[in-house]
């Protein structure tokens, strides 16, 4: 049986890989694709949709693997190639990937295509919901054909005010729950007024609890526990530019 390795080689030697012609396009374009099962899933993407850099996301026991069939790439296409090596749990790392990705290649490219078909099923899953965090383009593959994955033009990141950001933040850093508004208030120094508009909103606008990001439930004591849900951490971790640490007061005002 062909091992993973063995086929990425064949597929970078095969002729047809020298007759790759991504469009051209007026904007330049970055590919972000996860690589593993299907790499050539990746290169049905770079076939089809207009690139000037290659983002690789990885499992860890694929980045021998990705480094061979970057370096083809490379060799072909003249184009830079990056490895990004992923852990578990895969889709926390993978949505910091992304948020690292951006980060450093922001303004640096104007269009920006996400390829979820490269890799293992959990891989592509993650990947997209960085795509649909950051509101990013997303592709998959039927067959030998790429396919557009609905994604809002919008990201949902910034359908969120920075104040909410600050406030899912705060309690990220406290473990992802507070048992009380007025420990939330301690470590994100809000007023406790302005904490319960943001989580549980008003008529003019939806609260964090209304968005999906925290859950709130009243303790025995009738304090509010205000927890951080999935979606909540997605959030941060898929925007983040890295790590998440424990910000000083003065930065959450």
């Amino acid at each position: 049986m062909m091992t993973l390795e063995s086929d990425t080689k064949n597929r970078i030697t095969d002729s047809a890989l020298s007759k790759i012609h991504p469009p051209s396009t007026s904007l330049k374009t970055l590919q972000i694709a996860t690589f593993g099962e299907e790499p050539e899933n990746v290169l049905i993407g770079v076939r089809n949709f207009p690139i000037h850099k290659l983002s690789l996301i990885c499992l860890e026991e694929h980045v021998s693997d990705a480094q061979e069939f970057s370096s083809g790439l490379k060799s072909v296409l003249r184009i830079p190639v990056e490895i990004l090596a992923v852990g578990k749990p895969v889709l926390e790392t993978v949505l910091e990937a992304f948020a690292k990705i951006l980060a450093k290649e922001r303004g640096k490219y104007q269009d920006y295509v996400v390829n979820v078909a490269g890799g293992e099923k959990l891989l592509g899953c993650a990947a997209l919901s960085a795509a649909f965090i950051n509101g990013l383009k997303a592709i998959g593959v039927e067959g030998k054909n790429p396919v557009m994955l609905p994604i809002i033009k919008l990201s949902y990141s910034e359908l969120i005010s920075d104040a909410k950001k600050n406030i899912l933040r705060a309690i990220y850093t406290a473990g992802g729950v507070v048992d009380s508004l007025q420990h939330l208030s301690e470590i994100s120094n809000y007023g406790k007024p302005l904490l319960s508009y943001h989580i549980h909103g008003a008529d003019d606008a939806k609260g964090l609890e209304d968005l999906g990001l925290v859950s709130v439930k009243k303790s025995k004591r009738g304090r509010t526990i205000i927890q951080l849900s999935v979606l909540g951490k997605m959030l941060l971790l898929g925007t983040e530019s890295q790590s998440i640490v424990p910000l000083d007061k003065k930065s959450l005002r």
